[in-house]
């Protein structure tokens, strides 16, 4: 080959960039589809055993918890507007503060997320089988069911979910998109049923539902509860009816006291919003419409946490709530419990939605942490291989493949071991951690980087920007501090501190190679990682 043809092929495959093809609905859908999972439906009555008193409190508590959020979310469109690249929180914080804390903020995030979706795909496995028991109604389903919580089942049913998903960004984001958005529209339309449900349904209307017939479920719930209870103490009576539960409610509401513990438990069910950024380079028009993706997509989960909570304790009345989570313990659900006073098909209908929230969190989550990965190797923070982006459907498919690798062998581990409560607890603590250093880089960007500050499009007043940096941190250091109690002392920091410490050995490795190799990290690091991303943008955006 000579040496013009050579020439010719390295130029072109250098213009194989991320294509800009999100537009401002496909962005939303991956905040709320990361967001919005079917942890609510457990959450939501599980806080009456968490924060004792909390009694009806629970939709406020749900108001007061988006503050946190809301905030944190305008320091990110802040950052977004001035430097919408692919890495998000890690772009924004290694160019306002320094690329060490960028890298180890992001990297326990990548990890935590990683090993999230593995987790996830693997306990989706139980709700799908528990959805589809409402219809045994109509179809003879006991076969599926049995087979869904079969081990085998719930070993190559999550592997081939995370590979679907994989090959689902493997060939763009457009078919990521039309994906997240379709998923989005189930998920929400299964939390209308339950909205419309309870807003109809009374605590009355449902006691005389649940007296009559509790259904096979709950039924079956209550025996394996009763069963316990006789083992440690027997003496003491069990309710199987909805007033005796009601009367387990073991405390009056002490909303002054529980409200801020309450607020501290659910501001959790938030986390993962600002999985838009990561996709900042394929975001059409993108320093316009990341801030308004930030903030509608904050709206719609705030105002979905807000009807869903309401309808809940509208049909039930908080004391069957406390009562029954004290006897059934974890086993209390919101399909669980509605799915008496609806139609078998509806119920069917929102427990399958219910396992749907819990597997839709997979694709945003893929995209968020290949991205990651992807902006480290383009940086030189990371292997530079890593950073290959397909030819044919511009996605970093390296990067998505290692990160499906990963989340495949936590599958393996969760198959082996079913002690994963601590992986999910650093997902809570590094993403709060990442937020805190987002919401530093505001009052930081100018002095550090003022080119890049010069950028900023959105909130452009600079007193607005400190003070909204400001609210953010001062909620958001009191929830950090709070996590290790909240989600048990000790073993979540240490966990958290030994994955700290493994990327901090690869930051240090690199970072030598790179300057070995006559890198110019001052260089890469005072501007932003490429502007070849902003030509390639296709007329045809979802």
């Amino acid at each position: 080959m000579s040496a013009s043809n050579r020439s010719a092929s390295d130029g072109a495959r250098s213009k194989i960039t991320l294509v800009r093809n999100l537009g401002l609905l496909a962005l939303v859908a991956t905040a709320v589809c990361n967001v919005i999972g079917a942890g609510i439906n457990y959450l939501t009555l599980d806080i009456q055993q968490k924060v004792p008193g909390i009694g009806p409190y629970v939709p406020l508590a749900f108001i007061i918890g988006v503050f946190p959020a809301l905030f944190t979310a305008l320091c990110y469109a802040v950052l977004a507007s001035a430097m919408p690249r692919a890495g998000g929180g890690y772009i924004y914080v290694s160019r306002a503060l320094h690329p060490f804390l960028g890298f180890m903020a992001t990297f326990s995030k990548w990890f935590g997320l990683a090993a999230a979706i593995g987790i996830i795909a693997y306990l989706d496995v139980g709700l799908l089988a528990a959805g589809l028991g409402y219809l045994d109604t109509y179809l003879n389903v006991e076969g599926t069911v049995s087979f869904l919580n079969s081990t085998t089942a719930k070993f190559v049913i999550p592997i081939a979910m995370i590979w679907i998903f994989w090959l689902v960004n493997i060939l763009g984001v457009r078919t990521y998109a039309w994906t997240v958005i379709v998923l989005m529209m189930l998920m929400l339309a299964g939390g209308l049923a339950v909205v419309v449900t309870g807003s109809l349904t009374t605590p009355d209307q449902y006691a005389t539902a649940f007296d009559r017939s509790p259904g096979t479920a709950i039924t079956d719930v209550l025996d394996k509860a009763e069963k316990k209870q006789r083992e440690e103490d027997p003496g003491r009576p069990f309710p199987r009816d909805f007033r005796g539960i009601q009367a387990r409610a073991s405390s009056k509401p002490q909303p002054f006291t529980s409200l801020p513990l309450a607020v501290a438990w659910l501001f959790f069910a938030y986390i993962g919003f600002a999985g838009i950024s990561q996709a900042g380079g394929e975001a059409r028009d993108a320093r316009r419409i990341l801030p308004r993706a930030f903030l509608i997509a904050t709206a719609v989960i705030c105002g979905y946490y807000l009807l869903f909570s309401w309808a809940v304790y509208h049909a039930f009345g908080w004391q069957f709530v406390a009562g029954f989570v004290d006897v059934a313990g974890g086993n209390a659900s919101v399909p669980l419990l509605l799915g008496i006073v609806m139609h078998p098909a509806l119920a069917a209908f929102i427990a399958l939605m219910a396992a749907l929230a819990l597997a839709n969190d997979i694709p945003p989550m893929l995209l968020a942490t290949s991205r990651l990965f992807f902006a480290w190797a383009r940086d030189g923070v990371f292997p530079k291989g890593l950073a290959a982006i397909n030819p044919r459907f511009h996605s970093p498919h390296w990067a998505l493949t290692a990160c499906a690798l990963v989340a495949t062998s936590f599958v393996v581990a969760c198959s082996l071991s079913k002690s994963y409560t601590n992986v999910i607890d650093i997902v809570v603590f590094a993403l709060t951690f990442t937020y805190l250093l987002v919401a530093i880089s505001v009052l930081t960007l100018p002095r550090r980087n003022p080119r890049i500050a010069a950028h900023v499009s959105f909130l452009r007043s600079r007193r607005a920007q400190i003070a909204v940096a400001l609210l953010a941190i001062l909620f958001l250091v009191p929830l950090l501090a709070a996590v290790p109690f909240l989600k048990g002392p000790g073993a979540t920091v240490l966990l958290w501190s030994a994955v700290m410490s493994v990327g901090a050995v690869i930051f240090i490795i690199m970072w030598r190679r790179a300057k070995t190799a006559g890198v110019n990290l001052g260089q890469t690091f005072a501007t932003l990682p490429t502007t070849a991303e902003d030509v390639e943008t296709s007329p045809e955006v979802i």
